[in-house]
């Protein structure tokens, strides 16, 4: 039997938000470590590789455990499978304080992405079920809103915190997760859902989500280059002389104020521009971004590069996901939000992969140029085939 959706709480809606803006710590509470943690595991290898997995691991399982995340969550329910997310996300994450191997680092910071592929999908997944139409378009902003403004006072504060305490200091960033829990528990029903989804025991049919699967490989690429300037910038800074982790941290965090605004933004502008739209936008955005990093002289020329790219950040996760609810039914949604994370973190681990090898054939600034021209052409492919989109859109509609 289902139940009526009812008007859900600012409070419900803080904990939805609150959910991803957490996430958002997993690379970014890292992020600023990655220079001084590349340092201290030099003797064992490639530190500057290592430190730039360290950062991207949780992707893996936030790959692999986000689409079996939403599956759970379609069965013990979604309250069920945030707090049990935010459990252990505070013990993955702060843990690794209390380690010193290269083992149990990585165990740790993938068992950390076990928790936040549950934790972002069962907040996207309350987010569609509690909010519609204007509401859900403003929550969505909201979210990553939010996620870009806590990524930013990671780096930044990230960065002062490894300079007066080393490199396992930003990790205690992992234990805000607590309070979140305990007004999640008393926030969020017990039966997790007031809309018309219920709790399922059956296996569903996904083969809605065949029709949406572009934009999950879209998403991908566009997280390649939304995560460039936080695990790529910092070893360009490095190259041109800027050694301190806290003015790392800053000029990256432009990235993430920007983001912030652009993704507060997007509800308000959905009223006059439609999500095809904003994917234009947003590659056209960060495909400049990466090129002006690497062709704009001084900081100023990173600074501008870095608000470029948060431009397009903000933007992309709301319009897909947006996209995602409109044209998938209710019951697939929480399998639908795992296959976003899955998307999101996917593009995450693959940026140092596809980074390397660049790096190696071209040099650093130059692999920089090949990744903003991949994104500008992703944006002029995007624009060839709005029209197309446009009418699909305009028939599910």
């Amino acid at each position: 039997m289902t139940q009526e959706r009812k008007p859900a709480s600012k409070v419900v809606a803080g904990v939805c938000i609150a959910g991803p803006a957490l996430v958002s710590l997993i690379p970014m509470a890292a992020a600023p470590a990655m220079p001084s943690m590349a340092a201290r595991f030099a003797s064992g290898g490639d530190g500057q590789l290592f430190a730039q997995l360290v950062m991207t691991a949780p992707a893996i399982m936030l790959i692999v455990s986000s689409p079996f995340a939403g599956l759970l969550a379609a069965r013990i329910g979604r309250r069920a499978t945030l707090l049990l997310s935010l459990l252990l996300f505070v013990v993955a994450g702060a843990g690794v304080l209390l380690v010193d191997s290269r083992e149990h680092l990585i165990a740790l910071r993938l068992l950390l992405g076990v928790a936040g592929g549950g934790l972002l999908t069962s907040s996207l997944t309350l987010i569609g079920e509690y909010f519609e139409d204007a509401a859900r378009e403003t929550v969505l902003g909201l979210a990553t809103s939010l996620s870009s403004a806590i990524a930013a006072l990671a780096l930044v504060f990230g960065g002062s915190l490894v300079d007066a305490a080393g490199w396992r200091a930003p990790f205690a960033l992992y234990m805000f997760a607590l309070p979140v829990f305990g007004v999640g528990w008393c926030a969020i029903g017990r039966t997790s859902s007031t809309s018309s989804v219920p709790v399922s025991r059956s296996r569903p049919d996904l083969s809605p989500l065949a029709g949406v699967a572009p934009y999950y490989l879209l998403l991908m690429l566009l997280t390649v280059a939304m995560f460039t300037p936080a695990i790529q910038v910092p070893f360009l800074l490095e190259e041109r002389g800027v050694t301190s982790a806290q003015t790392q941290g800053m000029i990256v965090a432009v990235t993430s104020v920007v983001a912030m605004v652009s993704a507060g933004l997007y509800g308000p502008l959905r009223r006059w521009i439609d999500t095809q739209s904003f994917l234009i936008i947003d590659a056209l955005c960060m495909g400049c971004g990466i090129l002006a990093v690497a062709i704009l002289p001084g900081a100023g020329g990173t600074l501008l590069g870095c608000a470029l790219v948060g431009i397009g950040a903000g933007m992309s996760e709301p319009a897909i996901a947006s996209i995602v609810f409109d044209r998938t039914p209710a019951y697939v949604h929480a399998v639908a939000m795992g296959l976003i994370v899955s998307a999101l973190n996917a593009g995450q681990f693959v940026n140092p992969l596809v980074m390397a090898p660049l790096r190696a054939w071209f040099g650093v600034s130059a692999s920089f140029v090949a990744l903003g021209a991949i994104i500008l052409v992703i944006g002029g492919l995007l624009i060839i085939l709005r029209p197309a989109a446009a009418v699909r859109a305009s028939v599910l509609g």
